[in-house]
């Protein structure tokens, strides 16, 4: 168990980073600081409301998280509960199975895309080509590393 608590404390360390470099890109975002290369001014507001909408999200989650990581440091009971749910070999296989379903209707879904977009916008048509490419190929390299090391 302490070596799960030694996990957990630098788990913490992170997530204190992420949340201040959270907080820095929403203040820099409102300031005006981080503005799209495109001259557009209703775009770039837009821009600068999504970033730090996205990054005011994120940082929710980080602190929820650091909040059950601190809780769960404190109390003994607590700490059992949370390796247990961490550790559970049937969620494990639920997401594993899910997040295979997800990768291959995502895939297949983005192979429509690009031929309904192509009919539209071929800029468009050709970034889903794009993502379908790279998420291809990120898959194959996944599925090379895990067979080397299972």
């Amino acid at each position: 168990m302490e070596k799960y608590k030694k996990s957990l404390k630098l788990q913490n360390v992170l997530l204190i980073l992420g949340i201040l470099c959270l907080a820095a890109v929403q203040v820099l975002s409102f300031c005006g600081v981080l503005t799209p290369a495109v001259q557009d001014e209703h775009w770039a507001g837009f821009w600068a409301g999504l970033v730090a909408g996205a990054a005011f999200g994120i940082t929710i989650l980080f602190v929820i998280g650091l909040v059950i990581n601190l809780r769960a440091l404190r109390n003994e009971a607590a700490l059992k509960k949370l390796y247990a749910k961490e550790h559970d070999e049937r969620t494990a296989q639920i997401c594993y199975y899910a997040q295979s379903w997800a990768y291959r209707i995502c895939t297949l879904g983005l192979l429509v895309a690009i031929v309904i977009a192509g009919y539209f916008s071929p800029t468009v048509s050709l970034t889903c080509l794009a993502i379908v490419f790279i998420q291809s190929v990120t898959g194959a390299l996944f599925k090379l590393y895990w067979h080397k090391r299972l």
